[in-house]
């Protein structure tokens, strides 16, 4: 059995990266911080964690429909056809661009 767990714990990880989920702190999706950590996948549109108990509590998760969950192994997988997940998801997106222009225009100062 601990085989299996094994197996299936590597194909999630593996879709993880391929889908190219980014690990971030909760807030960096307009969570509350006491969700903890949370991959986004902008390119497969949705929100994951390990376990979703803090999610559901703190991220107002517990309301999206059960048809919009899946939990693989560890992984609790929350689809983007869901409008408490695209609004993590747009949230990061915005933030990560705010970060990147800022970063840009303070290193075009420097030169």
């Amino acid at each position: 059995m601990w085989e299996l767990e094994q197996k299936v714990e590597e194909l999630v990880n593996k879709y993880i990266e391929e889908s190219e989920a980014v690990c971030v702190n909760a807030d960096q999706a307009g969570l509350d911080f006491r969700c903890g950590m949370v991959y986004v996948s902008v390119a497969d549109d949705y929100v994951a964690v390990s376990g979703n108990r803090s999610i559901n509590y703190y991220g107002g998760f517990e309301y999206i429909d059960s048809d919009f969950i899946t939990t693989i192994g560890h992984m609790t997988f929350y689809s983007g056809e869901t409008e408490r997940v695209q609004d993590c998801i747009r949230y990061y997106i915005e933030n990560t661009e705010n970060k990147n222009n800022n970063q840009e225009e303070e290193e075009g100062e420097v030169s």
